[in-house]
């Protein structure tokens, strides 16, 4: 069973705030370009984290509520957003599924690279559908895995080793699919990649020692043509530089 992200993101909520994977990205530009389209008169992110996302579009939006499950994410959410002068923000400690709002109250609704974290990524679909208007925009961001059955089992095994948190990445079809089912319909899909260098993507969630080597052992020992989609870099004695994955970006609408 994954273990609570709260375990994880609890000590480590500065860290994410200054990673460099989640302060930058062409994800963020696509949430400030579509928040200073639409100007909604009330932003949501879910799984704010650090409020990346939230700061991108805060600018250009009236109320917005950050909204996340781990409180230190939320205190550093807040210092840092304060600091930007963004002080039209509010902030929740909620689960995805349970967003304290009530129906048909958000103009534009994001969630970025947390979905992986979330015990049911259909009944988070639901909560988001409940709150979206109904002339609403949802943009979800998240990681991706291949298609390829071997290569999603590779990353998403090394995934729950480094977090144990971590639930499930899922493949661009299969994304589809659930915003299919649970009544949205997609009107943007890109992807774009990510390189992570190996050990700040470690120490991001605290991970060090035997356990940072388990996994360095996993990379270094992965069959050639994982490494090649993952683009897993080594160096000298066989030390694991870098990988490279995946990301989404939907952004969708209700159907009706």
């Amino acid at each position: 069973m994954p273990r609570d992200p709260r375990n994880t993101f609890s000590g480590s909520a500065e860290r994410y705030f200054k990673s460099t994977d989640h302060q930058t990205g062409p994800d963020l530009d696509f949430i400030r370009e579509t928040a200073g389209r639409a100007m909604p008169a009330v932003t949501v992110d879910v799984a704010t984290g650090p409020g990346h996302a939230l700061k991108a579009a805060a600018p250009f939006s009236g109320f917005c509520l950050a909204s996340d499950l781990t409180r230190e994410m939320l205190e550093v959410a807040r210092k840092h957003l304060s600091g930007a002068g963004l002080n039209h923000v509010r902030y929740a400690q909620a689960r995805a599924h349970e967003l304290p709002l009530p129906d048909d109250s958000a103009d534009l609704l994001t969630c970025r690279i947390a979905c992986h974290h979330f015990p049911s990524v259909p009944e988070f679909l639901r909560e988001a559908r409940r709150a979206l208007k109904y002339n609403g925009t949802f943009v979800m961001i998240d990681s991706i895995v291949p298609s390829d059955r071997d290569a999603a089992s590779f990353m998403n095994r090394v995934e729950r080793l480094r977090d144990p948190s971590h639930v499930r990445s899922f493949d661009l079809n299969q994304w589809r699919e659930f915003f299919r089912v649970e009544g949205f319909i997609v009107r943007t899909v890109r992807t774009f990649q990510r390189t992570h260098p190996f050990r700040e993507w470690g120490a991001r969630v605290g991970l060090k020692g035997e356990g940072l080597e388990n996994i360095e052992a996993v990379f270094r020992d992965a069959p050639e043509g994982i490494k090649e989609i993952f683009r897993i870099e080594t160096g000298p004695g066989g030390v694991v530089v870098s990988y490279t994955d995946e990301k989404a970006i939907f952004s969708a609408c209700r159907a009706e």
